[in-house]
């Protein structure tokens, strides 16, 4: 509350307005709700527990006493993350199938925003438009407005020289689109000196014989979300989304 409203909204935000700079006021309270209300940085954390082969940490799993504290803090947390992280233990283990395509669990892989290039992960506000007659996927009304409408080539009849585009490499899915999950970790260098464990692992644990190696992450082929929506005719796009936007829920962890 603190970092947002306090030395962000306050300090930073509101004296611009003396410049005659236009701060939407209502645009901040909405981005606090999706952080206090909608659980955003759970939801975070459970993506990229989620991908942790592609990371370059170890993510250890929450457990009893994580599960008490966190409901504590945050109620209702439990309801909707407790059983994803019973499944996040249970699957840390080698010789168990990548949690990122083990359908047992029930978690749906995020699209990715186009404008602020991190998950659509409050599921029922994504929303897409298309930039240069391709279709994108964005996080948020404002995220899409920020892409398509103020950073086009002109902004309310006046051109627009010194916005920057949104064109390149941008988001890692498409690039790795086809790919198997060990290739690609080894094209991000994640692999360690002895050619083969993993730089990320799904745990804290220090022996060896725990340690994942490429072997063990061999045989998933990496699809890109944004891709696979561009290749799905009209109708079967709007069903994605409106399934997409409806949310998931993590099976339960025997």
């Amino acid at each position: 509350h603190r970092w947002i409203f306090e030395d962000y909204y306050r300090t930073y935000m509101l004296p611009l307005e003396k410049y005659g700079i236009k701060i939407h006021h209502d645009d901040v309270q909405t981005a606090w709700k999706r952080l206090t209300e909608k659980f955003y940085v759970h939801k975070v954390a459970q993506f990229f527990a989620v991908g942790w082969p592609v990371n370059f940490w170890r993510i250890e799993a929450q457990r009893d006493a994580d599960f008490e504290w966190f409901e504590h803090k945050y109620p209702g947390w439990y309801a909707q993350f407790g059983e994803f992280w019973k499944w996040y233990d249970k699957l840390s283990h080698k010789g168990e199938k990548v949690l990122l395509f083990n359908e047992a669990v029930g978690y749906v892989y995020p699209h990715r925003c186009w404008s602020c290039l991190v998950p659509c992960l409050i599921r029922e506000d994504i929303v897409t438009d298309e930039i240069d007659g391709k279709l994108y996927t964005f996080a948020h009304e404002l995220d899409r407005w920020t892409a398509v409408e103020a950073f086009a080539d002109e902004y309310q009849g006046r051109p627009t020289p010194a916005m920057g585009r949104f064109s390149g490499k941008r988001e890692w899915e498409t690039l790795y689109h086809g790919w198997d999950l060990a290739d690609a970790i080894k094209d991000l260098n994640f692999v360690r000196s002895d050619g083969k464990t993993l730089v990320p692992q799904p745990h804290l644990r220090f022996d060896d014989k725990e340690m994942w190696t490429l072997d063990d992450v061999r045989g998933h082929t990496l699809q890109s979300p944004l891709t696979l929506l561009r290749e799905m005719s009209p109708a079967d796009r709007e069903k994605h989304l409106a399934e997409y936007r409806a949310g998931f829920t993590i099976n339960a962890c025997n």
